[in-house]
Order: C-alpha cells, then sequence, then structure tokens
C-alpha cells in the first residue's frame, strides 16, 4: 500500500491506495467522532457489499443512506435529503459523512460535510478510476444547477482518502473508459510523461488492468498542483481544467448520455484543434494525439449534438468572465490558461471535431 501526503491551506491529510486502504480507514475514524454517516452510491452496494461490509463496522455508531447516483441527482434535492437525515438523526459537530461511490457521489458528499453546521468531517473512498484520480483529492465539491454542471459548490478538502484498488475489479466498461479521459489529461499536462500515460491507457482499455503506479503518478501531479494553488487563485491549478469547458458542454447537451471522462476526452481534442488553429501548435501533435489515443472507441451520437446548444452550456463555465468563453489551450511551451476565444471558432472547432470523430 502506499502513502502520499496532501498539502494545503485549510488541512494536510493522508491518500492511502492498495489492497490495505480500507483498513487505514478503519484506524482512520477517530474515536472522538460521534456518528458515521455513510453515502453509499445504489450501484456499488449491490456489486460491492463484500468490499461495504469490511468498510461499515468501522463504527459503533453508523448510519448508511444509498443514492441512486447520476448528473440529474447531483442536485439541491439530494443535498436536502442528506442535510435532513442529519439533522433528524442528531448529527452533531464532531459527525462524520464517509462516500462510497464515484465522482458524483464524492461531490455532493464533500458538499453536505462543508454545509452542515458549518463543515464537518468527510472521508472519500472512491470506487471509479476517475474518481480515484481526479474528484477524491483537491477539495472541490458541488452540485448541479439550474441545468448548469457545479454550478453551486465549496473548497472543503477531506480529512482522508482510501483508494481500493478491488473496486475498479467490478466497473463497467463503460466506467473504465471514462476514467481513462481523466488519465489523457495529464499525458498532455506532464510531456514527460507522455508514453508512461499512453502504455498504461493501453492496459486499462485492452485489459481493464489498472496499476498502482498510474494512480499513485496522477495523484501526485495533482496534489502538488493543488498545493500550490488550492483554490485557483494563481491559475496554476486551472491547467487541470484542460478539456473541461468543452466537456461541461458535451455533456449537458447530451443530457449527459456522455460520460465526465469520455467527454474530457473529446474536450481534449476540441482544446487541441483551437490550439493548432491559434498556431500554438503544429498539426502533427494533434496527428501523433489521434494516432496513439484513436483505440478509445467513438460515440457516434456526438455527430448529432446541436452546436449551439454545446456552446450555450459553455458559456455558463465557471472558467468564463466578462461574457467571454475562456479555454485551457495547449502550447509548445507548456499548458495556457485563461485564453478568450470569439463564439464563432469554437463553432467552427466542434462541427470540425463532429466531423472527425462522430
Amino acid at each position: 500500500m502506499h502513502k502520499l501526503l496532501v498539502k494545503t491551506t485549510l488541512k494536510n491529510y493522508n491518500v492511502y491506495v492498495g489492497d490495505n486502504s480500507l483498513e487505514e480507514f478503519r484506524k482512520n475514524l477517530s474515536a472522538n467522532h460521534s456518528k458515521v454517516l455513510f453515502l453509499i452510491d445504489k450501484n456499488v452496494f449491490k456489486k460491492c457489499l463484500k468490499i461495504i461490509n469490511k468498510i461499515l463496522p468501522a463504527s459503533k455508531d453508523y448510519h448508511h443512506i444509498i443514492i441512486e447516483c447520476s448528473e440529474k441527482n447531483k442536485s439541491i434535492k439530494t443535498v436536502e435529503k442528506v442535510c435532513k437525515y442529519l439533522s433528524n438523526n442528531k448529527f452533531d459537530r464532531k459527525s462524520v459523512l464517509v462516500s462510497i461511490g464515484g465522482g458524483v457521489l464524492g461531490d455532493v458528499t464533500g458538499f453536505c460535510a462543508s454545509i452542515y453546521m458549518r463543515g464537518i468531517k468527510c472521508y472519500q473512498i472512491p470506487t471509479t478510476i476517475l474518481s480515484a484520480v481526479d474528484g477524491s483529492v483537491g477539495g472541490k465539491t458541488g452540485i448541479n444547477f439550474n441545468g448548469i454542471k457545479n454550478l453551486i459548490g465549496t473548497f472543503y478538502q477531506p480529512d482522508g482518502v482510501f483508494v481500493e484498488t478491488e473496486f475498479f475489479k467490478t466497473l463497467p466498461r463503460r466506467e473504465v473508459i471514462s476514467g481513462i479521459g481523466e488519465l489523457v489529461k495529464y499525458a498532455l499536462i506532464i510531456p514527460k510523461l507522455y508514453n508512461f500515460f499512453l502504455e498504461e491507457i493501453k492496459k486499462i482499455y485492452l485489459n481493464r488492468e489498472v496499476s498502482i503506479e498510474v494512480i499513485i503518478t496522477s495523484l501526485k501531479i495533482k496534489s502538488e498542483i493543488v498545493n500550490k494553488d488550492e483554490k485557483e487563485e494563481t491559475g496554476l491549478r486551472k491547467i487541470l481544467n484542460l478539456g473541461h469547458t468543452f466537456a461541461h458542454g458535451f455533456e449537458s447537451a447530451s443530457d449527459y448520455k456522455l460520460t465526465h471522462g469520455k467527454a474530457v476526452f473529446y474536450g481534449i481534442i476540441c482544446a487541441l484543434l483551437i490550439s493548432e488553429r491559434l498556431g500554438l501548435i503544429d498539426n502533427k501533435i494533434i496527428t501523433q494525439f489521434l494516432n496513439d489515443f484513436g483505440f478509445i472507441n467513438r460515440e457516434k451520437f456526438v455527430n448529432q449534438l446541436d452546436t449551439q446548444k454545446i456552446i450555450n452550456f459553455m458559456k455558463s463555465d465557471k472558467k468564463n468572465f466578462n461574457g467571454t468563453i475562456n479555454l485551457v489551450l495547449v502550447s509548445k511551451s507548456g499548458i495556457l490558461t485563461d485564453i478568450p476565444i470569439k463564439e464563432k471558432a469554437v463553432f467552427t472547432t466542434i462541427e470540425k471535431f463532429k466531423k472527425m470523430f462522430g
């Protein structure tokens, strides 16, 4: 098992990765806590009950709620349900919330923990590759509101993250591919690790082999960035948003038929196309990227999505200001953030992408 320390201005916490991480979770539940509420993804509860039973007995006074997780349920209504349960069952400021699920549940759990009694302890037990390498670490919490992804949220760091790789063996292929989308991002953010991530992604895609090494490497990259720019104040952390503005547009316009990770993968391709359009990179970089990662399957319905609808959702992205779409792009010298792009250029890029990849 591996342990990684994440340092932030609010708190420091450990990320445990490996077969014994759940045992570490049991040790980390403080004797000083009053109650524990586990929020458990419905599908995870059905498929992984044996693993979950290793976790629940960690607390003498534990409660659990089974939640059907989807982007549509990442909502105020779900938050109200959780907070009402906490209140009705007399949870206090020494209580603990624990997420057992993917990124949607992790975001909701973190958000509820941050607002209930102005903040209670929160632990993350991610059960997907996507949430393990991205959402569980960094402290971004949030829910969707008014049709806009992650519009309401907070920065609130967990008190510990426990990555049990046994969960990954139960994932459907769709979720495996979704996790790949975030891993592709790191291949471009850290060019010297491009080949490492390419080979690891091939293993995951073809054989569903998820090495601890690729998870640890991804988390080290993210934690180092978060350590330096926890709340995106200097702009450094924004490089982790590569492809995400397009992705949120694709996700929302598809009514979430596209998984987040697959949408990020498509968003990265669009970001590369705009980067080429602006002369920031050569076409050979795009050609190499598509040759390297072209084995990832394509969703044919994407070319049927309304481009203007995608753009309208992109306009609501939190990274925009003054009514201008701002993107994270790729250049020969590295990742660039807050690059204002005219709507016409975005429209043309999406149309080009749809012809290439739909």
